[in-house]
């Protein structure tokens, strides 16, 4: 346990500062949410578990929290976290049965960061980041609320990055040893997929974040995402093999389940990637999709279709992909969860199966996606408004529409694309009326559009269409990296003659080592551009 809190157990409290002393850390005691609990052993649970999420150890954190409700089944706080996406997809179904009926028999601060949860759930994220504004300015001394406003402002759903900067560092200002705030500070300037939006690139600094991860490293030595970073920070740097090192630095640090080695031996798979050493990096996710269970043998399985697209061999990464819907079974998932995998993969079938010009193969991956999305929809649909329902009717089409365009584009069929646009703006236009304060509503449609003009030759407006993204922070509906698009900008420019442009843009995807599907499918492309 990383930082003293504040509970009625003196035991605990002795114990906790006698951990700390050992830390890197200056001891600091920060102020705790109150939680309605007849167990105080039930309340140490949850406390612990908040602390292992800060520090990014979510199986450990979920696994504390079956532990709370254990002790007390009627843990209001604990179930909603449980079932929220604080450390798992979203049960929407038991966060509204809490959020209708349960709020008043919790504190006002519990209730209220419930809330916040559950409207992030139902996709409200207006409402939500207006919830957390409450606790924010009536708690201003409680390090929790600034964290977690911080971090639903960083993973999406709207909310300007500014504001979730501003937010991480309120937080640091009250408990100047929360590690959660260093490390989604640190993955505003460097690639952490799991850690929320990046700035601009060309408002990143990587020396801002290894400062923080330094910083990581300081106040929990023990933990390994701190070595884990340093080695992301080297890789990014091209230094593999100093990556390598702190990689595996990371794998021999004690833990329950050798969950640290599996983590290590993940990264280590990105990293001889990189090296193109594929068969290296293919043994190491064989060796988590073997042995290791929960999060990181699907991280294995989620992340080798990657690894063949890097290598351009996309007839194995559709048998990647095949392989992890024959295994998904036997894992034993939420039937949210398993939908939303399914889902994902399925995306990652079109983009395959597109990408080695496929066609029909491509087209029907768009109805698989579309349908385990629905599924879950269809799973929470009780617990939903009719509003709700029907605005995650018109987003999912509105994904559909965009993966239309996106399928009609590569395979040359221009004015189809054009047609799949006009319905998805529609869809944007009207989500503009009701909520005016949707952040770059047209993302989409711009890079789309973009790519048609490139491949009919109009450069000129190919770019400016690339440009009205620029400065802009998200990955539009579809959640793609940006280097996909950022590869198509570049061949606009050098299209259009300005070659001075585009190279700068081609050498960093070239070299920009770091996961991501729409990176694998352009990292090669662009270094044969240079």
């Amino acid at each position: 346990m990383k930082k003293l809190f504040k509970i009625p157990n003196l035991l605990i409290l002795l114990i906790t500062a006698i951990l700390y002393s050992c830390g890197g850390s200056q001891e600091v005691q920060k102020k705790r949410m109150t939680v309605t609990t007849n167990s105080d052993e039930a309340r140490e649970l949850l406390y612990q578990a908040l602390d292992q999420d800060e520090g990014l150890n979510w199986q450990i954190a979920e696994n504390l929290l079956k532990s709370a409700l254990a002790k007390d089944p009627n843990f209001i706080l604990a179930k909603a976290l449980l079932n929220s996406g604080f450390v798992n997809n979203p049960n929407l179904k038991v966060l509204s049965e809490i959020n209708n009926n349960s709020l008043d028999k919790v504190s006002e601060m519990e209730g209220l960061f419930i809330k916040a949860y559950y409207q992030r759930a139902s996709g409200e994220n207006k409402e939500s980041r207006e919830t957390l504004k409450k606790l924010t300015d009536k708690y201003s001394d409680i390090p929790i609320f600034w964290l977690h406003s911080g971090i639903l402002k960083s993973i999406g759903g709207g909310g300007d990055i500014n504001d979730a900067i501003k937010d991480l560092e309120k937080c640091l200002e009250v408990d100047p040893n929360s590690y959660g705030a260093n490390a989604f500070l640190m993955a505003k300037h460097m690639v952490v997929g799991t850690l929320g939006r990046m700035l601009p690139v060309e408002e990143r600094d990587l020396e801002v974040a290894k400062m923080h991860i330094d910083k990581m490293i300081e106040i929990d030595p023990n933990n390994s995402y701190g070595p884990t970073y340093a080695g992301n920070y080297e890789r990014s740097k091209g230094n593999f093999e100093k990556a390598i090192e702190y990689y595996e630095q990371a794998g021999s640090i004690p833990s329950d389940d050798n969950l640290n080695l599996y983590q290590a031996n993940h990264y280590l798979a990105l990293t001889n990637t990189f090296l193109k050493k594929y068969d290296v990096a293919e043994s190491y996710f064989r060796t988590n999709i073997d042995i290791a269970e929960g999060g990181y043998q699907r991280q294995a399985l989620w992340f080798m279709p990657s690894l063949h697209i890097f290598n351009s061999d996309f007839d194995r990464a559709i048998e990647a992909t095949d392989e992890y819907i024959e295994k998904m079974p036997t894992l034993e998932l939420s039937y949210i969860l398993e939908n939303n995998q399914l889902g994902g993969v399925h995306f990652h079938r079109f983009l395959a199966f597109s990408h080695n010009q496929q066609d029909e193969d491509s087209f029907k991956e768009i109805e698989q996606f579309s349908k385990f999305r629905m599924n879950v929809m269809e799973y929470n649909k009780s617990s939903m408004t009719e509003k709700q329902y029907q605005d995650g009717q018109d987003r999912l089409n509105y994904q559909v529409q965009i993966m239309k365009a996106w399928h009609a584009i590569l395979f040359g069929r221009y004015d189809d694309a054009r047609q799949s646009l006009v319905s998805a703006k529609q869809f944007v236009e009207e989500g503009i009326k009701e909520n005016p304060d949707w952040q770059y509503p047209y993302f989409d449609i711009n890079v789309f559009e973009g790519m048609i003009l490139l491949n009919e030759g109009d450069f000129n407006a190919s770019i400016e269409s690339f440009e009205k993204t620029k400065g802009k922070v998200g990955n539009g509906a579809l959640n793609m990296d940006r280097v996909y698009f950022d590869y198509f900008h570049a061949l606009a420019l050098k299209g259009a003659g300005r070659i001075d442009e585009a190279t700068p843009i081609f050498t960093r995807i070239a070299n920009e080592n770091f996961y991501g599907i729409g990176r694998a499918l352009t990292r090669e492309l662009a270094a044969a551009q240079i």
